[in-house]
């Protein structure tokens, strides 16, 4: 399986990160599309999560921008499929007892790069699912990940970088 990701000069596009003019509390919340290749046939769903691991320096712990699980078989998630999507979507870092943010729409939706500092990598994940995963809107990383595990036909990763 393959991710590929349209940049503008090796960036995700704008529109998607820190200069969004589609916000809400004053985070991007379109997400970005992606097109998906060579896709297992016996594939039932899809799964995503972008992570910020440059932010482990600023936090202290990877920062979770999106995770969605269940996603329909498709080659091509297309732009603001996020909020589009009525399948299960987890916590991102938002929700954290560290920020301000206790807003549950950070629980179930993408929340773009928005690096404070200078430029990071995102670390954008795709799986290929046997089956569908027993996750509910607001779950969290860690049961994403005891789901996913014995559960993944493939999977890819790319390196995404913001501004």
């Amino acid at each position: 399986m393959q991710i590929h990701v349209q940049l503008n000069n090796g960036y995700l596009p704008q529109r998607y990160t820190r200069e969004a003019t589609d916000r809400y509390q004053a985070q991007p919340v379109e997400s970005f599309p992606m097109m998906l290749q060579d896709i297992p046939a016996q594939t039932v769903a899809l799964a995503v999560s972008l992570i910020d691991y440059d932010a482990v320096p600023r936090t202290g712990f990877p920062f979770i921008h999106w995770l969605a699980a269940n996603i329909p078989v498709m080659t091509e998630l297309p732009a603001d499929f996020s909020r589009q999507f009525t399948g299960p979507q987890g916590q991102t870092s938002w929700m954290s007892r560290f920020y301000q943010l206790d807003d549950p729409y950070f629980a179930q939706h993408y929340a773009g790069p928005n690096p404070p500092d200078q430029p990071h990598h995102y670390t954008l994940t795709v799986w290929a699912l046997k089956t569908h995963l027993a996750l509910t809107n607001g779950f969290y990383y860690n049961d994403f990940r005891d789901q996913l595990a014995g559960n993944v036909l493939a999977k890819d990763e790319i390196q995404l970088l913001a501004q």
